[in-house]
């Protein structure tokens, strides 16, 4: 069930009629990171950004940003790494993931086909910090 509170959807149907669509999508990527570091799990955020995107289109800065904070948040609940996406994903993305997630297998990933060589050994120093030590 796609969900907005009234308020979101009073606030999407104003920016998207609004003159400015630059503007438009600057408020709209800070909504949606607001609501993505509110909404609790990732199936909350995913319903909540069901909506977003079927009013904004599939194919829109915001919804690839959306696609992105659902990834991170699958990441952080333990999910599976999906690493096509995840090695196509934006530097904000890649850069998140090794700053804030704790999933060795993604900082892994990122370590081997990170998009720069600083996030790369960013990534590899953190997978090693998290991975257990060798047993004796």
């Amino acid at each position: 069930m796609n969900t907005l509170s009234d308020d979101d959807a009073a606030l999407l149907d104003e920016l998207l009629t609004g003159p400015d669509r630059m503007s438009a999508e600057a408020a709209l990527t800070s909504l949606v990171d607001s609501r993505a570091e509110t909404l609790g799990s990732a199936a909350a955020f995913a319903d909540w950004a069901a909506a977003v995107v079927d009013r904004i289109g599939a194919d829109t800065f915001v919804a690839r940003r959306v696609r992105e904070w659902t990834l991170f948040k699958t990441l952080a609940e333990g999910g599976p790494v999906d690493i096509l996406a995840l090695t196509a994903a934006s530097n904000w993305l890649q850069r998140k993931v090794v700053d804030e997630s704790g999933s060795a297998a993604a900082l892994t990933v990122l370590g081997q086909a990170g998009r720069t060589k600083k996030l790369r050994n960013e990534a590899k120093t953190r997978a090693g910090r998290l991975q257990p030590p060798p047993r004796p």
